[in-house]
């Protein structure tokens, strides 16, 4: 600590009294002003640690410079991906528009092809009635002509006739009665089956058609099978029940 009167009394030595006043109060406010040693060296400390946390927060800011890069490069490329995307679903909603129009083309032809198969399949139907009536109606007069040729019996018309036997409707393709001279007082019914292809399934169902036939007619039932194909297999299990048999040509083949 400077001691200004003792610095008053050394420079009145050598200075008048009035100068050495001045000189010891200038010298006395220049030491007082002056920064002490360990204040200096806090002081460099305290730059010290400015200027290193300067060079941090630099760090630090060139770091938040390269993640600010790095982040607009990933907006970027979210941005392109985005554009990426947005294509893709109009194309996927392109595609979904042109699915559903050929949808809707495939259903119209559908419905197009239905109503054509429904007008062609009661063409077809009543074609397969026509043709089964007229089967029907020549298969009644061959075997009018067979039987009377083949066995001399005298034969009523035969048609397609509808019957209740054993409590039950069944439409018979041929029926219709016979008379042979020689079993007078016989009543012989003839039941007929018109078949185009016949076959072992259509010879089954006759066989339950003849069974009904012969519990509930008085007389001698004759079954008579007509068509115009069979197999052999199916013309011996006829031959094996002991039905006739009428091809399409009028012959009975033994």
């Amino acid at each position: 600590m400077a001691d200004r009167n003792l610095m008053v009394k050394q420079l009145t030595t050598v200075f008048e009294e009035n100068q050495a006043e001045v000189l010891a109060e200038v010298i006395y406010d220049s030491y007082n002003n002056l920064v002490r040693r360990d204040d200096f060296n806090e002081l460099k400390e305290i730059v010290r640690n400015i200027a290193e946390t300067q060079d941090r927060t630099d760090q630090h800011l060139a770091e938040l410079a390269d993640a600010q890069k790095r982040t607009e490069q990933r907006v970027e490329d979210l941005g392109k991906a985005q554009q990426r995307t947005e294509q893709r679903v109009e194309e996927l909603a392109e595609a979904q528009q042109r699915t559903e129009e050929a949808q809707q083309r495939t259903e119209t032809a559908q419905q197009r092809t239905e109503l054509a198969v429904q007008r062609l399949a009661r063409e077809v139907g009543g074609l397969s009635n026509r043709l089964g009536g007229d089967l029907e109606d020549v298969a009644a007069i061959v075997i009018e002509d067979t039987l009377h040729r083949e066995f001399g019996w005298e034969v009523d018309e035969l048609s397609r006739s509808w019957q209740e036997w054993e409590g039950v409707q069944i439409e018979v393709d041929v029926f219709g009665k016979a008379e042979d001279p020689s079993r007078p007082g016989l009543q012989l019914w003839i039941v007929g089956e018109v078949k185009f292809n016949m076959t072992q399934r259509d010879v089954n169902r006759f066989g339950q058609l003849v069974a009904r036939a012969s519990n509930s007619l008085d007389g001698e039932v004759v079954p008579v099978c007509f068509c115009y194909r069979i197999r052999p297999q199916v013309q011996k299990v006829l031959k094996e029940e002991g039905y006739n048999l009428v091809m399409s040509s009028g012959r009975m083949p033994k």
